[in-house]
C-alpha cells in the first residue's frame, strides 16, 4: 500500500515539473522601424530610448518587459500593450501620414 502511494504521489510530481518546465519565459524585444520620408531624432517608450533614426530604416532591437507603454518623442504620443509567453518580435512602425494634421502614423505590429 505505502509503494503504490509513493508510486502515485512520484508520477504527479514528474508530471507537474514536465507540465511547469514547458512553459517558456516571456522574451520580449522591440525596435523603431522608421517607414517614413523624414528623419526621426527621438522616440520614447517607457525607459527605452531611440535616437537618431533616418528614414526607411530601422534600430536595433532593445529587450522590454510586459506591460502597458506610451511612445512620445518627435510626435504625437501613443500607447499599447507588450504581453505573450515565449519570443517575441515587437516593431513600432512610422510610416507618413494621410494629412497636414497627422504627418505620420505609429503602428505597433509582432515581427
Amino acid at each position: 500500500m505505502k509503494s503504490s502511494i509513493k508510486f502515485i504521489f512520484l508520477a504527479l510530481l514528474s508530471i507537474a515539473l514536465i507540465a511547469t518546465s514547458c512553459k517558456k519565459p516571456a522574451d520580449h524585444s522591440i525596435r523603431v522601424q522608421n517607414d517614413s520620408s523624414l528623419p526621426i531624432g527621438t522616440i520614447s517608450v517607457g525607459s527605452l530610448t531611440f535616437k537618431d533614426i533616418k528614414a526607411k530604416t530601422a534600430s536595433e532591437y532593445q529587450a522590454i518587459p510586459e506591460g502597458k507603454y506610451t511612445i512620445s518623442g518627435d510626435m504625437e504620443t501613443s500607447e499599447f500593450t507588450i504581453s505573450g509567453t515565449g519570443k517575441h518580435k515587437w516593431s513600432i512602425k512610422i510610416t507618413d501620414g494621410s494629412s497636414a494634421s497627422a504627418p505620420r502614423e505609429i503602428h505597433v505590429v509582432e515581427d
